[in-house]
């Protein structure tokens, strides 16, 4: 009774959390596609990623919960195929957001490398990304495959079973974890770090330490329930209902954080809104994606600047060449736009 419970709560809140995430990519899609700007930047083709495997995650899993409540006759490679979907959506989240974090570490870190190793290695990550996220499932389930007969594959079992268990799955999966763990931790650590040194405490560091700060928050929230469940830590019911809530909170704040709450974004969003709703709309003027005509182009006109944006630089980075201005406005300016790639 209390698996039948659990399945139809973690059904209902897959579909709450898909019909949220499923509108937030919508509008997140729109955006990119329809701006020059942005779609040319790497940061927000990761974000776009993000926000597919969130609904698809989201999706599969509303459908095998809602199997397994309604006790439907499904066949167990129907619910496999069903499982393994999951999973490797499940591991896109996870490597999306630890590409996002190293795509900001080095665009703030070493901008003038940036470009180079974004146009050499980013499609390799990426395919190199998939293939990690696909190999441990399909494997384990290859392996079920050859232990278990055709008869016993192909016959209905309405609790919808898995073939990801056992102890080397998890422990697979757990150091698959940890792995992009690490690899966002020293990320940030590594933002937090320049933006020490450039920015001296100003205003705009401030925020962007908030902003790094939000991101953690919502890191941890998403990773500590998800280690809670590949442990297969044993709980009472209403622990794990927390636990999933918690888990599903934060898939519902990822693409706000890092979509929504972006200025560059967000500036773009109210051409998609209708004339009646733009006025509610505030942003600051100047920074339309009209005026924007290209990801070099400088929002300071009166400056003389040479631009390292490009057409795949999610970071732009304007360095003064006037001899008449003082090394604090360079670090000023310079802090500036640091907490314009975070914010």
């Amino acid at each position: 009774m209390n698996n039948i419970l659990l399945d139809v709560v973690k059904a209902c809140v897959h579909a709450v959390v898909l019909l949220v995430v499923g509108v937030l990519t919508y509008v997140i899609l729109v955006t990119i596609r329809g701006s020059r700007y942005l779609h040319h930047k790497v940061r927000y083709h990761l974000l776009l990623q993000h926000c597919i495997c969130l609904t698809v995650f989201n999706a599969v899993g509303s459908v095998i919960h809602g199997i397994r409540s309604l006790h439907l006759p499904i066949t167990r490679l129907t619910c496999w195929i069903l499982s393994d979907l999951q999973v490797v959506f499940g591991g896109g989240i996870t490597f999306t957001l630890t590409l996002m974090g190293m795509c900001m570490c080095f665009a703030v870190c070493c901008p003038l490398k940036f470009e180079p190793l974004v146009n050499n290695y980013y499609h390799l990550l990426i395919i190199l990304a998939w293939f990690m996220a696909l190999i441990n499932p399909l494997v384990y389930t290859a392996l079920a495959f050859v232990q278990k007969s055709w008869h016993y594959v192909i016959s209905p079992d309405e609790k919808c079973p898995t073939a990801l268990e056992g102890t080397g799955f998890s422990i697979s999966v757990l150091l698959f974890l940890n792995i992009m763990v690490m690899l966002i931790f020293s990320s940030y650590f590594l933002i937090c770090l320049e933006g020490h040194q450039l920015g001296h405490f100003s205003w705009s560091n401030r925020r962007a330490r908030r902003t790094i700060l939000i991101h953690m928050l919502q890191i941890i929230l998403y990773l500590v329930p998800t280690y809670i469940v590949i442990s297969g830590m044993h709980m009472e019911i209403a622990g794990e209902i927390v636990t999933f809530v918690l888990f599903s909170m934060s898939q519902v704040l990822s693409p706000i954080i890092y979509g929504l709450q972006c200025e560059e974004l967000s500036t773009e969003i109210p051409h998609l809104i209708p004339k009646c709703c733009y006025e509610c709309v505030t942003h600051e003027p100047g920074a339309s994606g009209e005026q924007r005509e290209s990801p070099g182009t400088s929002r300071r006109p009166s400056v003389a600047v040479i631009s390292t944006g490009t057409s795949t630089n999610p970071c732009t980075i304007n360095l003064h060449v006037s001899a008449k201005e003082s090394d604090e406005k360079d670090n000023d300016h310079i802090s500036e736009e640091y907490e314009e790639t975070l914010v």
